[in-house]
Order: C-alpha cells, then sequence, then structure tokens
C-alpha cells in the first residue's frame, strides 16, 4: 500500500485475520453497557440496565481523555504499522493520511439490545453511538496529524445502501443527526471527512450533510449517481469533493486495464458535463479510490486493485 499510494496512504484492516477487525467489533471499546455473547460475535448493549456505564462516558468524553477511545493493537494492527511505518522511513512524496471508522449509521443499526433491537431506535444511545464514533474519530486523527501533513478521514456506511427503501426504518433527521457530531469535531481539527458508501443510496442526502468528500462506486453505480446531476453540481461549487470509486474490489480487476478504467472514468465526468456541471470542477475536485474495502481479499487481488488505483490515479493527473 505504501509503495502503490505513496501521496495519500492509508491504514489496512484485516477482518480475516481475526473477528475483531470486523466493521462492528474493531471500533466497540470504550462503549458503555455492552454484554458479551461469546468469541467473535457482536455484543448487545443493556439499554436499561447500562444507564450508569452511559454517565462514566460521558464523564470520559468530557474529561477530554482520548487515551479512553484508542484503537487497541489487537483490534487494528493495520494502524500501528502505518505509523511504524512512517516512523522509520522518510516519505518524501507524502501529502494526506487517510484514517477510516465505521459510520455510526451502520454502527447504530449492526448493534442490537437485548431484546434483538438495533439501538438505532434508542434515543440514549443513538446519542451514544454517535459520539462514540466521534471520540474514535478524535483519537485517530490526532494521532496521524502528528506526521506533519493534513489528515483525511472516511465514515464507512455500507447499511445506507438501504437507506430510503422498505428494508430500512432510517430517517433523514436520524442519519444528519448521527454524523453531525463526527463532522463537527473533524472540522474543528482541520481534518477532511468522508462519507463512503459502496452501494446505491439517496445521494442528495450525503451532499447535504456537508461532508467535505463524498465517495461512491463509480465502476457499479455510476448511472445511479447520473441522476443526480444538479446536486453533484452545487456540492462541487460548494468546494465539495467527489471521489470516485472507479476500480471494482471483486474478481472483476483481473480483466480490467488502467486504460478501461480511465476511460470509464473520462467518460463519466463527459457525461456530468452533459448534464450541466461544470467539468474543470470535476476534474480539479476529485480522488480516485477503489470501489468498496479491499479487508476481505486475497491478497494477490488486492494488489492488482491498488496497482490499478496508481496507475488511473497516475494518467489521470498526467
Amino acid at each position: 500500500m505504501l509503495r502503490r499510494l505513496p501521496e495519500i496512504p492509508f491504514w489496512p484492516q484485516l477482518p480475516r485475520r481475526s473477528p475483531l477487525e470486523g466493521m462492528t467489533l474493531q471500533y466497540l471499546e470504550g462503549f458503555p453497557a455492552l454484554r458479551a455473547r461469546g468469541e467473535g460475535k457482536d455484543p448487545l448493549v443493556d439499554t436499561r440496565g447500562g444507564l450508569a456505564e452511559v454517565e462514566a462516558f460521558y464523564a470520559r468524553v468530557l474529561s477530554g481523555d482520548a487515551a479512553a477511545f484508542a484503537l487497541s493493537n489487537e483490534r487494528a494492527p493495520g494502524f500501528y504499522g502505518l505509523e511504524e511505518a512512517l516512523v522509520q522511513g522518510s516519505r518524501p512524496g507524502l501529502r494526506y493520511l487517510k484514517g477510516h471508522v465505521t459510520g455510526p449509521v451502520t454502527l447504530a443499526t449492526s448493534l442490537k439490545d437485548l431484546e434483538g433491537r438495533e439501538v438505532l431506535h434508542d434515543d440514549t444511545f443513538r446519542e451514544v453511538v454517535a459520539v462514540h464514533v466521534a471520540q474514535k474519530s478524535l483519537w485517530q486523527v490526532r494521532r496521524l496529524a502528528k506526521y506533519g501533513v493534513p489528515v483525511v478521514l472516511f465514515l464507512d456506511e455500507p447499511v445506507m445502501e438501504v437507506y430510503g427503501s422498505a428494508y430500512s426504518t432510517l430517517s433523514r433527521e436520524q442519519v444528519l443527526g448521527l454524523w453531525g457530531p463526527t463532522l463537527e469535531a473533524m472540522a474543528e481539527e482541520g481534518v477532511l471527512t468522508g462519507v463512503h458508501c459502496c452501494g446505491n443510496t439517496d445521494w442528495a442526502v450525503l451532499f447535504e450533510s456537508g461532508a467535505p468528500i463524498v465517495n461512491f462506486d463509480a465502476y457499479h453505480f455510476l448511472e445511479k449517481m447520473l441522476c443526480y446531476p444538479e446536486a453533484v453540481g452545487e456540492y462541487l461549487a460548494g468546494g465539495g469533493v467527489l471521489a470516485w470509486g472507479i476500480v471494482p474490489t471483486t474478481e472483476e480487476a483481473n480483466d480490467l486495464t488502467e486504460e478501461s478504467l480511465l476511460r470509464g472514468l473520462d467518460e463519466g465526468i463527459a457525461r456530468f458535463a452533459e448534464a450541466g456541471v461544470d467539468e474543470a470542477l470535476l476534474r480539479r475536485q476529485c480522488l480516485i479510490t477503489p470501489s468498496c474495502g479491499m479487508g476481505s481479499l486475497a491478497p494477490e487481488l488486492a494488489e492488482r486493485i491498488l496497482d490499478l488505483l496508481a496507475g488511473v490515479a497516475a494518467r489521470f493527473q498526467g
């Protein structure tokens, strides 16, 4: 990763290494009222009997004790591996460092209470989730900031794929309320925050959130995003960055070339321009990313995807 993405490296999540690196478990250290269910299983939240733990949680938040929300090496060895690599060698091409957290919408719908209901529907614990993710983010970006370059942090929100469908009870107010504490905290820290959804969603909500970066799967869902030309244009005009997940994180990557992917990116930009979006903004305020995470892939496929990503980015810039 460091060899291929020297300008904006990120720390890797390795869920095949341990269940503790799964999207939910990786970020739960410091969360109150958890009740274990066995190794590898997401814990339940005691929403009735855990209120004293909630009080202690907010006391830690108010104390400013960032270490209380640290990622442990057991759950995030990739984070510490990145730090070690940064300390060991100079990185002359380094421009940003990228971190990430499981977004609060996904976390609030993944965590269940003792009766099996999503904590999303408990007012107290929905707020706890939002604050907890903000604290996890603060710890992370403050650690990364000491390396002297700006920090980018992504909220990974796969559950937003079902937002607005018959399978979801999520409301717009809940979504924006959950994102609010992290977006506000990151803005105060001078961090560029992105919101990532690896499927299709109501993209207008992501643009409305005020997140500086919106990341979408441009390889599989370009047609869906093209339904929002006005929102995209307004977002870019306001300084937002559109992150194009143009390299698929599937076996399809083995059959693709840098040229074909760059052609797809250029065609997507051209179609937005035809719909009235400023092409200069589309090209200037653009990040190129994989379409989704690579943590569950075989190493060879992940390397192939990173090679394609680096090649497309170099061609696009050149």
